[in-house]
């Protein structure tokens, strides 16, 4: 849901609708409970985004969500390739953006006073806006600000300070005139700050550890987390369960393991070549793919192209949103109360509580995302991880360890969730913020996967033996 808000923020940035829209939404809010801090064009987009996609998956079922993940899955492919063609058409090739990184440094975060320099008449600021310092350099809006009439100066905001010439250069035609910006504090990167060549570098920058952003273990760590924990996502095994046969679902395995492929490098490159196109945007990163849509697709002379480049990241954000809806829907509804509370339903409660069912979590979720942390990496990993931990080992060794019992699943089940939880909390504490602790330099998956091992193990052995007969069913052999 935060991913389709800030796309959407993307598109509609410059409407002149949108824009009056989500500053009356910022005036509304303030004060107000949970969504005090957050921006007004992202809680409009939230909500007309969080509104369509419930309405079309809890109506249309899992088959809406199958057809739509696969017209979904064709656009992003195709808008991942021309938008890795006019990227790297752009920067000069492989080699030049990375004789532009290696010359680069980090941005300064900070405050300062918006101050006039010109006329007196009321001026409105866009989070984004691109302001002169009094130091001659360049600055960026973290937040929108207002300057009344006849007002010399406005109160102290958050901005993002330029360290790079080039970029400095870069940004500074886009300057809003009339006014500059007075530095009041700057607060450099905890890693990597003024270093040249520190995005070319491990660990690379980070602004808040000085580990860095990927430590050795910690990259270690993600190589397994990203290979195997897509293992355990309860949405995959849906799908997975939908295949007509054994021969479909290989073929599925071998095109998947392509696509994805020929999906992420490109990405990669995209993303690295971002920062040499569109300084400045560590204050939204989030929304760093329509944005370097909508200018390769400008500065190539082909506006019209950037709807198609932005339905890729918006098809992935629907697929995700619909799939994790459709899920649980499924799983309240077929595997709890139809199973173990009413056998009997009829056809008309069965789908009477899906919408149910379809809506409430949709509405939770949207709820969960009104205070978001600053990235979306951030919620990707942690509920790919806490999936992961819950289930991976659960599926694994229930198909490949006969002794296994019921008991030892959900015993897997609930310490996987609970190591991940309590590594997050303890990362709360002590980072002052939504973010994992990593024991000994290892994300807190790894440690789910060792937990949950013990679990499954130690429950089974220590518990009565499986009924004989379901042993033979699933491990016997078959002639």
């Amino acid at each position: 849901f935060k991913a389709g808000a800030a796309i959407m923020a993307t598109l509609l940035d410059d409407v002149p609708m949108f824009i009056r829209a989500s500053q009356w939404i910022n005036e509304a809010k303030e004060g107000v409970f949970w969504i005090g801090d957050a921006n007004g064009d992202y809680l409009l987009c939230l909500f007309v985004f969080a509104i369509s996609v419930i309405i079309y998956t809890a109506y249309g079922g899992f088959r809406a969500v199958v057809w739509t993940d696969v017209m979904q899955g064709l656009v992003m492919a195709v808008g991942v390739v021309i938008l890795l063609i006019l990227t790297l058409s752009q920067v000069g090739g492989i080699g030049n953006a990375t004789k532009q990184l290696a010359e680069m440094t980090t941005p300064d975060f900070g405050t300062g006073v918006i101050e006039r320099t010109s006329s007196k008449e009321a001026i409105s600021l866009k989070r984004g806006d691109w302001v002169a310092t009094d130091a001659g350099g360049v600055a960026r809006l973290e937040e929108a600000t207002n300057l009344a009439s006849e007002s010399a100066a406005s109160g102290e905001t958050k901005i993002l300070i330029l360290t790079t010439p080039s970029d400095i250069e870069k940004a500074r035609p886009s300057a809003v005139s009339g006014v500059s910006a007075r530095i009041n504090s700057r607060e450099p990167y905890v890693q990597g700050a003024g270093e040249k060549g520190v995005f070319l570098t491990t660990p690379g920058p980070d602004r808040d550890k000085i580990s860095g952003f990927l430590p050795v273990f910690l990259a270690m760590s993600y190589f397994f987390f990203w290979n195997f924990s897509g293992a355990g996502q309860p949405s995959y095994m849906v799908r997975q369960m939908a295949f007509k046969d054994t021969i479909t679902l290989r073929r599925s395995i071998m095109l998947v393991s392509v696509y994805f492929s020929l999906i992420y490098f490109p990405l990669v490159v995209i993303f690295t070549s971002a920062r040499i196109l569109l300084p400045g945007m560590e204050i939204h990163a989030d929304r760093i793919m329509p944005e370097m849509a909508t200018h390769v697709t400008t500065a190539a002379g082909m506006p019209w192209l950037a709807g198609l480049l932005i339905a890729a990241p918006f098809a992935a954000v629907m697929s995700s949103v619909d799939s994790f809806l459709i899920l649980v829907s499924s799983g309240v509804v077929r595997d709890i109360y139809q199973q173990s509370i009413n056998p009997n339903a009829t056809e008309k409660q069965i789908k009477t509580l899906s919408y149910t069912v379809t809506v409430v979590m949709g509405v939770l979720a949207v709820l969960a995302v009104l205070k978001p942390p600053q990235f979306l990496q951030t919620l990707i990993v942690f509920a790919s991880g806490g999936l992961g931990a819950a289930f991976i080992m659960t599926i694994v060794l229930g198909l490949y360890w006969k002794r296994m019992t019921a008991a030892a699943a959900v015993a897997s089940m609930i310490s996987g969730s609970l190591t991940i939880l309590v590594l997050y909390f303890i990362g709360w504490l002590k980072n002052g913020k939504f973010d994992e602790y990593n024991l000994l330099g290892l994300h807190p998956f790894i440690w789910s996967l060792i937990v949950t091992s013990i679990a499954i193990v130690a429950v089974s052995l220590l518990g009565k033996t499986p009924n004989e007969k379901l042993v033979e069913k699933y491990f016997g052999s078959r002639d």
